[in-house]
């Protein structure tokens, strides 16, 4: 075997088709992709608006260099999306992690436009993800990802508003302006001559499984950015671009931030394309100083990742997604509560629009984290894989070494029938489940 993959040592099943809401492989078998990829394929897989719009720009304009050329497709996917999304300008790399990371240099370099070069550390919450790379990893305080990358370049410490664990003697408000408050505390330790941004993801992903902040923790946070001059950069890698029923999720709170990092939403799965948004006051100092943007990749603005951009825009925009993401996810939400209440093993079904997270509880002991040996995330996948659906599993987000979910986020198109049938099979997935992880425990307690 010469492919690298996840886990060396399994097989895996090789997709041979794939179409709308459905992966096939090569024997007929299918399944639904109930978690769009890595939650990403936002519009369903093979739509033909992409697919055209992708084979056109290969024949026209296969790959030009940024320090070169300019192209259309790019000019164009920049001024649709700060339009319509309300920033200055962008930049196009491959990833969500070279987003970030693209958000981090350009926070610091807009502070050496402005003559405070000592102003260079991004802080960062103890519950995210924000990327694989070093830098990106170095911001991400989500255990089980960070403990093998070796020595990392920060460590993150604000707290992320967790209102399933919140305290139960607090409101959820004053449970998240407690939690922004930290923002202000460390600053004032730290000293805001230091401080570049602050980064978070307005709704916790793979990390967390769509954990919602109360409003207040939001609009706290940005009146406290806005005190201590600290740019407040959102990771919209996984929210942005209608997954949770908004064009950004920061719009669920009334707040916008001054950097915003988009990636799955953008590509929808179909070619490595991800942008950094930047408000115009940070624009205007790299314009109005330097005159230079000081990083970038062989691939960055890449014209058939734009014609691939242009072509999601195009979809979101005239089937009216983003507003059925919020709408059908409501239902979907609504019709998963009424599943899980059948189930003890479920402890919170949250989120927003089409990013749902079931978190998992072991009811014998009062609703805790079930042990991490049981691997229960994992188990869930795996599970409901042999059941025909793909979901996506989250562990490692509720104390030191606990906490397991799984995610739904399938696209914003599925059909009615599908989505019957991915409920269903989450409900066979959530019993079976629960018969395992008892049995476990029974094991685990005669032992």
């Amino acid at each position: 075997m010469s492919l690298i993959t996840p886990q060396i040592n399994s097989d895996y099943v090789a997709a041979a088709r794939c179409e709308g809401s459905h992966i096939f492989d090569r024997d007929g078998n299918s399944w639904i992709d109930g978690a769009s990829g890595s939650i990403a394929c936002s519009i369903g897989h093979a739509h033909p608006t992409v697919v055209q719009a992708m084979s056109e720009a290969c024949q026209q304009t296969s790959f030009v260099y940024r320090t070169q050329f300019t192209n259309p497709e790019i000019e164009r996917l920049s001024a649709r999306l700060c339009e319509r999304l309300g920033y200055a300008a962008s930049f196009f790399v491959n990833s969500g992690s070279e987003a970030v990371e693209t958000a981090m240099r350009s926070a610091q370099q807009y502070w050496r436009e402005r003559g405070q070069g000592t102003k260079t550390r991004i802080l960062s919450r103890r519950l995210s993800y924000h990327g694989s790379t070093i830098g990106s990893l170095s911001l991400s305080g989500h255990w089980p990802r960070r403990r093998s990358a070796g020595p990392l370049y920060g460590e993150p410490t604000q707290p992320t508003p967790y209102p399933f664990r919140a305290p139960k003697n607090d409101t959820l408000a004053a449970y998240g302006v407690a939690c922004a408050n930290e923002l202000e505390r460390e600053v004032q330790q730290l000293g805001q001559d230091n401080i570049a941004a602050f980064i978070l993801e307005p709704i916790i992903g793979a990390s967390g499984a769509a954990i919602v902040p109360p409003k207040e923790y939001m609009q706290r946070v940005r009146a406290l950015c806005d005190q201590y001059d600290v740019l407040l950069i959102a990771d919209e890698v996984l929210t942005g671009l209608g997954r949770t029923g908004n064009w950004l999720a920061m719009e669920h709170f009334g707040v916008k931030a001054d950097i915003v990092c988009l990636g799955k939403g953008l590509n929808a799965g179909y070619f490595p394309i991800s942008a950094v948004l930047v408000s115009a006051d940070v624009y205007d100092h790299m314009a109005n100083g330097s005159g230079a943007f000081e990083l970038g990749h062989t691939h960055s603005n890449h014209p058939i990742g734009a014609a691939v951009g242009n072509a999601v825009l195009d979809v979101l925009e005239e089937e009216r997604l983003v507003e059925r993401a919020e709408w059908y996810g409501r239902g979907l939400k609504s019709k998963l509560k009424k599943v899980c209440s059948g189930h003890t093993i479920v402890g919170d079904v949250r989120g927003e629009g089409m990013l749902i997270g079931i978190e998992l509880v072991d009811p014998t002991n009062w609703n805790n984290p079930f042990p991490p040996a049981f691997k229960t995330a994992a188990r869930a996948t795996q599970t409901a894989f042999e059941r025909g659906l793909v979901i996506y599993p989250a562990a490692g987000f509720a104390g030191v070494l606990g906490g397991d979910a799984i995610i739904v986020a399938p696209p914003f198109n599925i059909s009615e029938q599908a989505t019957e049938q991915l409920v269903d099979r989450v409900d066979q997935t959530l019993a079976s489940l629960s018969d395992a992880v008892f049995q476990q425990r029974r094991n685990t307690h005669a032992a």
